[in-house]
């Protein structure tokens, strides 16, 4: 995380920067819209959060996720040089869910996904929000999650800086 130029940073009334890294990142999670994918399989990605928790890997849990995200069973086996950008994207949704944190933070993770995965995506996205009350803040260009979002902030650049331009409850 980068450190602020200016203020503090809080999380749970706390400064972020006094919180030892691997608790905050258990608690806040960031799913990139180019997704870091490590190993050599798509298992060897989705164990790796119950691997540094020190828990044994729950593959009917695994089993569950692909389905609700609409990806077969068979892809745990496959090479991740062999997926496609969306199933990236999906897998690393899928990592980073398994062990639900209080903040999901998601950067374009729909962009290389098919319109019929995206809605899955959005509509199991806005369930977790639901079901497990979680904050979510959502980077996006696309039209239909803007139109789904709770309050909407739209950044401009100015004098190459970004600036708030505009605050909405949607």
């Amino acid at each position: 995380m980068i450190s602020p130029t200016s203020g503090t940073l809080l999380f749970e009334g706390e400064d972020v920067s006094t919180l030892k890294p691997e608790i905050y990142r258990q608690q806040v999670s960031y799913c990139a819209q180019t997704p870091t994918l490590f190993g050599d399989t798509v298992y060897d990605n989705l164990i790796f959060p119950w691997q540094i928790r020190n828990q044994q890997p729950d593959p009917a849990i695994f089993l569950d996720f692909l389905e609700r995200f609409a990806l077969p069973d068979s892809i745990l086996t496959k090479d991740i040089a062999e997926l496609s950008g969306g199933e990236k994207q999906r897998i690393s949704l899928i990592r980073n869910l398994q062990f639900m944190p209080k903040v999901l933070l998601l950067d374009e993770i729909t962009s290389a996904l098919d319109e019929s995965n995206k809605h899955n995506v959005n509509e199991m996205i806005h369930r977790y929000v639901r079901e497990q009350n979680i904050a979510v803040l959502w980077v996006t260009h696309d039209k239909d999650e803007i139109n789904h979002a709770d309050k909407v902030i739209t950044l401009q650049p100015h004098a190459g800086e970004m600036q708030e331009a505009r605050y909405e409850l949607a």
